[in-house]
């Protein structure tokens, strides 16, 4: 045990929350040197108490794993905080702890104590400081490496790169495969390329930190699908890398669980990853707000070509459907449910009644009202196909007549029983 341990009143772990508290705050709110950090006091603060507990540890003669002070490297390398600073914080720490040490010493008469203190406390800090600095440099070089993947990637994908064999070759790319470029609609987050080599047919991986790769070289290895993404405005893009065109759609099975995602035609070169990327932006669109699921360009052309030109799409909505506009957004919506039932169901009247879990008259009836409030009716083959592309660009564009209640409400009006010339088929 060390001296300054000797007695009670020099083990410090006693004063752990003060000595922490007081780190913080100066890492935080005191030190003007501290001016320029991005960290939040939830970060802060449990590093700074975890770090002071460990060099409390150190000077009480007790074995310390430092941890903490490789946890600190690997996370201020992470948020871009300069070295120096991180050096500071723990400088300043050997302060708030020399200071405490000193007051608790202050009547000790001999001066070699006090020198051996000292001594101690800052072998402490500076055994820390460089296990910490060694992590920061570390981890640093790693996301330097991954943030060149990254706009290599993102280079591919927006046409910027020209010299594309080199960049297949530093993604990790196999070469004479298919491949697939998928967006994934969600919130802003932070990004990076990340990416696995997986066996063919799981999904692809991810993990807390950025990776350029995990297992064997993929460029080796053709058998397997390897897949590299990146954050770019709020979508998720991903680079699917597969043997044959069944391993990319099941790769991107695994990715579209419950997310919103859009995906290319499967192509072979990677001068055709713009066009890919197009692709998938307009299949994603072509999903209705909410849904989840995978959207594969060339699955629902109508769809797509709705999605391009949101513009047109809802001028169409509008020409077409403004009738429902003054309709209870309940009665809109049933109306709106019967339309695409009837046209589910090639146009009987009684298959969409069986779906719709109501009479087949009440369909027919409801038709009929569509008919008069857009003076389009599904017997006349035009008027069936302005109406059908018009209830496709509403649902994808809800707010184009007001907000639609999700639930469809199947209970029907009295005068729905009513029988109404209109559709007859089935």
């Amino acid at each position: 045990m060390s001296d300054i341990a000797a007695t009670g009143r020099h083990d410090l772990r006693d004063a752990l929350d003060l000595l922490s508290e007081q780190v913080a705050d100066g890492i935080l709110h005191a030190e003007p040197v501290y001016s320029e950090t991005r960290l939040p006091a939830a970060v802060v603060q449990p590093l700074v108490r975890a770090n002071v507990a460990e060099i409390l540890t150190a000077l009480a003669g007790e074995t310390s794993s430092l941890a903490p002070a490789r946890e600190t490297g690997r996370v201020t390398a992470a948020e871009g905080i300069q070295l120096d600073l991180l050096q500071d914080a723990y400088r300043l720490a050997g302060l708030r702890i020399w200071e405490e040490l000193a007051r608790r010493l202050r009547h000790q008469s001999d001066t070699g104590v006090l020198l051996r203190a000292s001594s101690r406390v800052w072998s402490a800090i500076d055994r820390s400081s460089n296990v910490a600095v060694r992590s920061h440099l570390e981890a640093a070089a790693g996301f330097g490496e991954n943030m060149a993947r990254t706009e290599l990637l993102r280079g591919i994908l927006t046409g910027v790169v020209q010299d594309l064999e080199t960049a297949r070759r530093a993604l990790g790319l196999p070469a004479d495969v298919m491949l697939v470029v998928a967006v994934t609609a969600q919130g802003p987050a932070s990004g990076g390329v990340r990416g696995s080599t997986s066996g063919a047919g799981r999904g692809p991986g991810s993990g807390a930190t950025p990776a350029a790769a995990s297992g064997p070289d993929a460029a080796s290895d053709p058998a397997r699908v390897t897949t590299r993404w990146l954050i770019h405005e709020g979508d998720r893009l991903t680079l699917v890398a597969a043997p044959t065109s069944p391993d990319a759609q099941e790769a991107l099975a695994g990715l579209a669980a419950g997310t919103r995602t859009g995906a290319s035609r499967p192509f072979t070169s990677l001068a055709d990853a713009p066009a890919a990327l197009a692709q998938a932006r307009t299949a994603v669109r072509s999903l209705y707000p909410g849904q989840a699921g995978l959207s594969c360009f060339g699955d629902r052309p109508l769809d797509a070509l709705l999605a391009a030109d949101d513009g047109r799409a809802g001028e169409l909505a509008l020409a077409v459907l403004g009738g429902l506009r003054e309709r209870d957004p309940r009665d809109e919506e049933l109306l709106l449910a019967t339309v695409e039932a009837w046209f589910e169901h090639g146009g009987s009247g009684t298959r969409a009644a069986e779906a719709l879990h109501c009479h087949r008259n009440t369909v027919l009836n409801r038709l009929a009202r569509v008919a008069d409030l857009t003076g389009r009716d599904v017997n006349d083959p035009r008027a069936a196909a302005e109406l059908y592309a018009a209830v496709r660009a509403r649902r994808l564009q809800p707010t184009v007549l007001g907000t639609i209640h999700p639930a469809v409400i199947l209970t029907g009006h009295p005068a729905e029983n009513q029988h109404h010339p209109g559709p007859s088929q089935g």
